[in-house]
């Protein structure tokens, strides 16, 4: 009886052990919604592909006619700030062998691509009017992390940046707010994988 036991006990634990690694990692708490899917941490990559920010089917909300052409001619500096913040961070936290940015993928590559979802100007009326955040200038980006062999999603996240003040300085209108909140969540992206690297 004790050998069936005990026979019992060692196959439910590697059953248990077996399963463990079918878990996905716990989501880094980081940014807004996120989802991870993947087993084993970013570390098991060489490099990283970081592609440009996605700004082609971005939502324009609280944007009159004058300031969608603002926003249109900002969109180089968003994408420098975006991959570049991301790059440098990865570099100087030593994530990753290589850090590259739109390269064609090779081999054993993790790719990152992001999009920003909404560009919403605000409403200095609804602000001074209503309050309680009903007319801040905010932005809305996603990020999909993805094998480049398989092509399957490893992690992703939807984040809002939005406000009015940072620290004491006020950025005024969306032109200063706009290149904060990409460094911001280009930050924040940094910090989401580094999470996840181990």
């Amino acid at each position: 009886m004790k050998k069936i036991f005990g026979t019992m006990m060692l196959v439910f634990c590697f059953a248990l052990l077996s399963h463990a690694d079918d878990n996905p990692l716990p989501k880094p708490d980081v940014l807004g919604e996120e989802s991870v899917s993947m087993t084993k941490g970013f570390s098991s990559y060489d490099t990283i592909i970081i592609n440009d920010l996605n700004m082609d089917q971005a939502e324009y909300s609280r944007v009159d006619a004058e300031e969608r052409k603002k926003i249109e001619s900002m969109k180089p500096t968003l994408n420098t700030i975006f991959t570049s913040t991301i790059a440098n961070e990865l570099k100087s936290r030593k994530l990753f062998n290589n850090v590259k940015i739109n390269a064609k993928p090779e081999g054993n590559e993790l790719i990152f691509d992001a999009t920003v979802n909404e560009f919403n100007a605000g409403s200095r009326a609804l602000t001074a009017l209503i309050g309680f955040g009903s007319g801040k200038v905010h932005m809305v980006i996603t990020g999909r992390f993805t094998d480049a062999k398989t092509g399957k999603e490893l992690a992703s996240y939807k984040d809002q940046e939005a406000g009015g003040f940072f620290g004491s300085q006020d950025l005024g209108g969306f032109e200063g707010k706009f290149p904060a909140f990409v460094a911001g969540i280009a930050n924040l992206t940094v910090d989401f994988v580094q999470k996840l690297y181990n």
